[in-house]
């Protein structure tokens, strides 16, 4: 998955609701929904060069 991608998904993803569990309320690409959101985070800032998480201070 190239970059643009990426940012288009996190993008995305900061649309996605979460319960008072921080868990997705639906399905968001590979992850089912009642995922944990931090695993996802962790996931982006794994995967985005730029480790954009962090950059954000959510973790």
């Amino acid at each position: 998955m190239n970059i643009p991608d990426l940012e288009k998904m996190w993008s995305a993803f900061a649309d996605i609701p979460f319960n008072l569990d921080d868990e997705i309320e639906s399905d968001f690409y590979c992850w089912e929904k009642g995922t944990y959101r931090f695993d996802i985070w962790h996931w982006f800032d794994q995967n985005l060069p730029n480790r954009i998480v962090k950059d954000f201070n959510m973790i």
